[in-house]
C-alpha cells in the first residue's frame, strides 16, 4: 500500500498506461509516415496515411498528454502530504478514465480491432480499479 491506503497496482498499472500512451505518440506524431506506424492503424496506403497526417499528429500529443497526466499522477500518489497524493489521485482518474473511454469508444466504432481495444484499455481499467481499495489510516 502506498501512503494513504492505495494499492500499489493503481501505481503500476497507471505508470504502464501512461507508457503504452507514450508509445502511440511515438506511432502517431513522429513515425507515422513510416508504413510501419500507420499500417498498425488500419491504413490501406501511403496516400491515405498522408491524408490523415495532421490528425493522427493532433491525436499522437493528446495521447502524449494523457499519457504524462497517468504517470505523473501516479508518482504523486508516492510523494508527499496529502494534498500532492489527492492531486495525484485526480490526475491518475482523470486520465486513466479517458483511456477507457477512448477504448470502448474504439470498439463501438472499430469491432475488429479488439487487441487494440485491450492495449489501450486494459491497464487503465486496473489502474481506476485499485480506487476501490482506498481508505485513509
Amino acid at each position: 500500500m502506498t501512503s494513504y491506503g492505495l494499492p500499489w497496482i493503481t501505481v503500476i498499472f497507471a505508470v504502464l498506461a501512461g507508457l503504452i500512451h507514450g508509445y502511440f505518440w511515438l506511432l502517431e506524431s513522429v513515425r507515422w509516415r513510416q508504413p510501419a506506424a500507420w499500417k498498425r492503424f488500419g491504413v490501406k496506403d501511403q496516400e491515405e496515411a498522408e491524408v490523415l497526417a495532421p490528425m493522427a499528429f493532433n491525436q499522437g500529443y493528446y495521447n502524449l498528454a494523457i499519457g504524462l497526466g497517468s504517470i505523473v499522477g501516479a508518482i504523486l500518489l508516492c510523494t508527499g502530504g496529502a494534498g500532492t497524493v489527492l492531486f495525484g489521485a485526480g490526475l491518475v482518474a482523470m486520465a486513466c478514465f479517458t483511456m477507457v473511454v477512448a477504448a470502448v469508444v474504439l470498439l463501438i466504432s472499430k469491432p475488429g480491432f479488439v487487441l487494440p481495444v485491450l492495449i489501450q484499455g486494459v491497464a487503465p481499467l486496473i489502474a481506476l480499479f485499485g480506487f476501490l481499495g482506498l481508505h485513509t489510516s
